[in-house]
């Protein structure tokens, strides 16, 4: 799958309907959240849409679009809204979980691609400008196409209309299949960003409704999603649509929506957070070690944030096999975890084969205890026994926007933990103020392939 890392295509936000979700107060960074909340009320939905087969990220987006109209109607420029069983009136946004078709390899686009080209073969002439088409036929649609046929009399359009609707369903069946093989074989990166997504959003206290239509490509990705969550409240529900958006589906989503509860991990969300997640092998995979314990893996994020402005600890990070208890040679413990302006709420320690984190960090939503600057974000590996099959992926969302950062990364891709002044940073987040005195929206950049320390422009330690 190809990383689109300002704007990912695997995960899009509807933009212009649903404003952020609710936020939770930052009470575990020891300050009472009063007036000075910057982050919206506890409570919220996240719809996330798995897209039919063989649509393109823009028709994947129009899908979502249909979706919430549906539910909502027109957008009338008010936060839209879903009630709860005890009758109160809680936000909801729609996001596009984006997903391909096929394998890992490629097999994706070269599927597309044949079912492409052998349209094109059938068109020739006058007939190419009826290239619209194809994307009716692509879903399994030769209605319209029937018509101009029928209208036309011409031999061409009506061999189209009995040949080619035979090679859609086969080549549909075909990458559905092999996309199912690649989804079971634990050893893609196809769905570990969409889980990954689904995992913070977990971690992050919403409530999480999955839909796709039935049979798709996307039935299968958010299938998967759902079983390696594991949750074991109402907090997330699957729904798989007969067809796109009708009549039925208001009710339907209405009734899903409702019968969700806020998801029971002690975590928090903040002004942003920092989400990182990992594959594992499929389960026995593992095995066991020399010393008889189950092998598996580990994986730390690090947050530098601004320098505060009284003495105070602005690196968050938890790191496990150090003995020292200097924070700058990555001396762990419950007090690295705690910054001037947010906390790591959540370490992934590793400790069982189906630990795959995650580790979350959020800024806080006290504006007493924010601060403006750079928050440069880091992740270092400590092991994996299966390395070729794990993935490690990092997330940042925001208050107002969702998923704004993803990127999978390779295990070799990651560095060992030497020391602070060693940290190789993906990306980072710049907090600044309007000119009101308001909080201005998180600006993320993502550095190819990463930014190094000694070009961030943080201290040096005397190491």
């Amino acid at each position: 799958m190809s990383d689109r890392r300002n704007t990912p295509a695997f995960i899009r936000p509807l933009t212009g309907t649903a404003l952020g979700l609710g936020l939770l107060a930052a009470s575990t960074l020891g300050v009472a959240q009063t007036t000075s909340n910057i982050c919206e009320p506890d409570g919220g939905y996240v719809v996330a849409y798995y897209n039919g087969t063989f649509a393109m990220p823009e028709d994947a987006d129009a899908q979502r679009a249909a979706l919430r109209i549906a539910r909502h109607g027109k957008y009338a420029g008010a936060t839209e809204t879903a009630t709860t069983t005890s009758g109160k009136a809680e936000p909801v946004r729609y996001e596009t979980f984006y997903s391909t078709a096929g394998t890992a390899s490629g097999a994706t686009e070269s599927r597309f691609q044949a079912l492409a080209a052998e349209y094109r073969k059938l068109l020739d002439g006058a007939l190419t400008q009826n290239w619209e088409y194809f994307w009716d036929m692509a879903s399994g649609s030769i209605d319209n196409w029937s018509v101009l046929a029928a209208k036309s009399g011409d031999s061409r359009f009506l061999a189209i209309t009995s040949a080619f609707p035979g090679t859609v369903t086969s080549l549909a069946t075909a990458a559905k299949t092999a996309l199912q093989t690649e989804l079971d074989s634990s050893n893609t990166t196809l769905a570990a960003r969409q889980l990954a997504r689904a995992q913070a959003l977990y971690t992050e206290r919403q409530k999480l409704l999955m839909v796709s239509v039935a049979s798709s490509q996307g039935a299968l990705f958010a299938n998967k999603a759902f079983a390696k969550l594991g949750v074991t409240d109402s907090s997330v529900a699957r729904h798989e649509l007969a067809a796109l958006p009708a009549d039925a589906v208001k009710t339907a989503l209405t009734t899903n929506m409702a019968a969700l509860t806020i998801p029971t991990p002690a975590s928090n969300q903040g002004f942003f957070t920092a989400t990182l997640s990992w594959t594992v092998p499929a389960t026995g995979a593992y095995g066991t070690g020399s010393d008889g314990k189950a092998l598996v893996n580990d994986f730390d994020l690090h947050v530098i944030e601004p320098t505060p402005p009284v003495t105070g600890d602005n690196y968050v990070q938890w790191v496990h096999f150090s003995a020292t208890g200097d924070p700058g040679k990555g001396g762990g413990g419950e007090i690295s975890k705690q910054g001037y302006a947010g906390f790591l709420d959540k370490d992934g320690k590793g400790t069982s084969a189906t630990d795959t984190g995650p580790e979350h960090y959020y800024a806080s939503c006290d504006a007493g205890k924010l601060l403006e600057g750079s928050y440069w974000v880091a992740i270092t590996k400590v092991r994996a026994q299966i390395p070729e099959r794990t993935f490690v992926t990092l997330q940042i969302a925001t208050a107002k926007a969702g998923e704004v950062y993803s990127h999978t990364f390779n295990y070799a891709a990651i560095a060992d933990f030497q020391q602070q002044t060693k940290l190789t940073f993906p990306v980072k987040v710049v907090l600044k103020k309007n000119a009101d005195g308001t909080w201005a929206k998180p600006e993320v950049t993502p550095y190819s392939p990463i930014a190094a320390y000694d070009t961030t422009g943080l201290p040096n330690f005397a190491l």
